[in-house]
């Protein structure tokens, strides 16, 4: 009889964990202003309901967060048109950029790894300008840096990706401010933030498709040549 008790409450235990992922997933997806293709990708369109970003769905094969240089390994790989360098986003935040692809698999640089950088801005001062990465210490804060110390930031603000953002769509979350200190001579603040996103959790996330990367990519290359 106690076995029977005790499996019956780990079972409402794993159905109300499953709930709240899916009550969050589909927040989420509201939160892009998504809709559903044939092909299973969620579509975000601009006002002029021009497609710019699809979204599809991966499972997490496996996410370290005890490593110096931290991964995620996904199950889609090129089969499902992944490429080296597409945005990998959680529920509830920022993940990570593809590193590799194989057919059936992707390899992702996490948000927990040296590596890896974003652009960010912080809505509550209307900031959009410096870089989020991590130092490689504590896997529960990554940092923000490039922030002056005349700019008006407060622990508790939210931190997004940016519009000026290449590969990530503006506005997920990436973190929020927990600390900042006067780093001794120099004119910017250190700051730490943490993550959006859970990476000792991390179940599902969303492999980011920017249709226009390509052009943008070009443009930038010319000007590049330009100067």
């Amino acid at each position: 009889m106690k076995t029977s008790v005790t499996g019956y409450f780990n079972l409402k235990v794993a159905n109300n964990s499953l709930a709240e992922e899916n009550r969050r997933l589909r927040e989420d997806i509201e939160a892009l202003k998504a809709i559903k293709s044939d092909k299973g990708e969620y579509i975000k369109t601009d006002s002029a309901g021009k497609r710019i970003y699809s979204y599809i769905k991966a499972d997490v094969i496996q996410s370290s967060t005890g490593m110096q240089n931290n991964f995620i390994t996904i199950d889609k790989g090129s089969a499902e048109g992944v490429t080296k360098d597409m945005a990998i986003i959680s529920p509830s935040g920022i993940a990570g950029i593809v590193l590799e692809t194989t057919e059936n698999f992707s390899l992702v640089i996490s948000v927990l790894n040296p590596q890896f950088k974003a652009t960010p801005m912080i809505p509550a001062i209307d900031f959009r300008d410096g870089s989020v990465g991590w130092n490689g210490k504590n896997p529960a804060l990554i940092q923000l840096s490039g922030v002056s110390r005349f700019e008006k930031v407060k622990p508790g603000m939210q931190v997004l990706t940016s519009n000026y953002s290449v590969k990530f769509p503006p506005g997920v979350p990436i973190g929020k401010v927990s600390s900042i200190k006067n780093s001794g001579k120099s004119s910017f603040y250190e700051i730490d933030l943490v993550p959006a996103t859970d990476f000792r959790k991390l179940s599902q996330v969303y492999i980011v498709k920017n249709r226009f990367i390509g052009q943008t990519d070009t443009l930038e290359r010319r000007a590049n040549r330009g100067n």
